[in-house]
């Protein structure tokens, strides 16, 4: 299952790993762990479930990404194509709710830049 955000921000990936870089975050009921993580564009996070209960996890913004990480499982991957800041919230369910936050920072990956340019970006004046 994939879906998108916004112009292919990120794609999320369930129970399934990827051939790109990966970041490892775990949900517990008390914390994500890291609670902030950094990576380059076109790599992925993995959320983990350690709760014992079913972990919410969404992404705010116009183009909302929700999905939800059983207790056991292998995880979900969100793979991120663009540079930016994605705030996430994650709410653990069963007893009482627990909720907390945590942040993806995704940086150019210069090397990946330097083989995906196009022509436009070495003479725009030529376009």
């Amino acid at each position: 299952m994939a879906a998108t955000l916004g112009a292919a921000a990120l794609i999320l990936t369930l129970g399934a790993g990827g051939a790109w870089a990966q970041a490892k975050v775990t949900v517990t009921r008390e914390e994500n762990t890291p609670k902030t993580v950094q990576i380059k564009a076109g790599e992925e996070v993995r959320f983990i479930n350690g709760s014992g209960q079913t972990a919410h996890i969404w992404f705010g913004g116009g183009d909302a990404i929700r999905f939800y990480v059983a207790a056991g499982a292998s995880g979900s991957s969100v793979k991120f194509e663009k540079p930016g800041t994605y705030e996430y919230t994650v709410h653990i369910t069963g007893g009482k709710i627990h909720a907390h936050t945590g942040t993806v920072t995704v940086v150019v990956d210069e090397a990946r830049r330097r083989t995906t340019r196009e022509p436009c970006d070495e003479a725009p004046d030529r376009c």
